[in-house]
């Protein structure tokens, strides 16, 4: 599959993600749905994992370490992730969401070196002031607490992507997927086994078993391959600017389901998150094409 058809063909699974999300904690806990989503994933990558020895690749010593780390930070965000859908809504989640990119700036900052610029402090500001007409929309409503726990989780996805970068550039889009679901599962195992300890809710109905399928086969196993496809097939930057837009694909999903009446703090806030965020990145593309021109 091309880079771009995989990428867009992954903006709508992401933008479906927390739909989805959302309609299986009618069903299950977050802890089992999330493990048992990535147990079904990793299912479902395991036969292409048998050829080419990806799974022996998964333990080796240069390996390991960084899908590790992809693992256990990716699959401790998407835990908090989902279990904030239980009290806020999939629009507001993926507006908030995008202070990512706030995260990743902070990142490059503290351990690189890349001092934001004054354009991208302008930048950054349009993406706080959008998600705090979000937040302050909701201060005093249940989705509030919801709202902060999906705040805290974006540095973690920015964590697994600088693992991601330390992995050698000869694996492939679905030895990475693998990598990610094996150990991601075995680090929400823990978590699970919890939940399961204590009663968790768990459903065996037709309807919950589809949710359950879909989180599995769509978002913890085709989900992951579409995204390491793309951005292995093009630029990184790129790629994330066109994902920047898919919570306007959510918003536009949940009105048609009937899941959510829009309101016009939505409406704004994904306006000032998406304009600071495209201009973040496309500032950061800028900047680094300018080091690579230098040296």
């Amino acid at each position: 599959m091309l880079p771009y058809a995989a990428l867009v063909s992954d903006w709508i699974l992401t933008a479906l993600w927390p739909l989805i999300g959302q309609a299986g904690l009618r069903y299950y806990a977050p802890a089992p749905f999330m493990w048992a989503g990535l147990l079904i994933g990793l299912a479902c990558l395991s036969p292409f994992m048998l050829a080419r020895g990806r799974w022996r690749s998964l333990f080796a010593r240069e390996v390991a370490p960084s899908l590790i780390a992809m693992g256990v930070f990716s699959a401790a965000a998407t835990l908090i992730y989902i279990r904030a859908l239980n009290y806020t809504t999939p629009v507001n989640a993926v507006i908030i969401a995008q202070v990512e990119v706030l995260y990743s700036t902070w990142i490059s900052a503290r351990y690189l070196g890349e001092r934001p610029t004054f354009k991208q402090s302008l930048a950054s500001l349009l993406v706080v002031a959008g998600t705090a007409m979000i937040v302050l929309r909701d201060l005093r409503t249940p989705h509030l607490r919801g709202d902060l726990m999906v705040l805290f989780t974006p540095w973690m996805y920015q964590i697994s992507h600088v693992f991601s970068k330390k992995l050698p550039r000869g694996l492939d889009a679905l030895t990475l997927s693998g990598g990610r679901a094996f150990y991601g599962l075995l680090a929400a195992t823990p978590a699970a086994a919890w939940a399961f300890s204590r009663g968790t809710a768990w459903s065996w109905t037709p309807p919950a078993l589809r949710l359950l399928a879909a989180q599995g086969v769509l978002m913890s196993s085709l989900n992951f391959v579409l995204w390491y496809a793309a951005i292995r097939g093009m630029e990184l930057s790129k790629a994330t600017t066109i994902m920047l837009s898919y919570p306007a694909l959510t918003l536009v999903f949940a009105w048609a389901l009937g899941r959510e009446t829009i309101a016009w703090a939505q409406v704004a806030g994904l306006a000032c998150t998406f304009a600071g965020a495209a201009w973040t990145t496309r500032l950061s593309l800028e900047r680094r094409r300018a080091a690579e021109t230098l040296s």
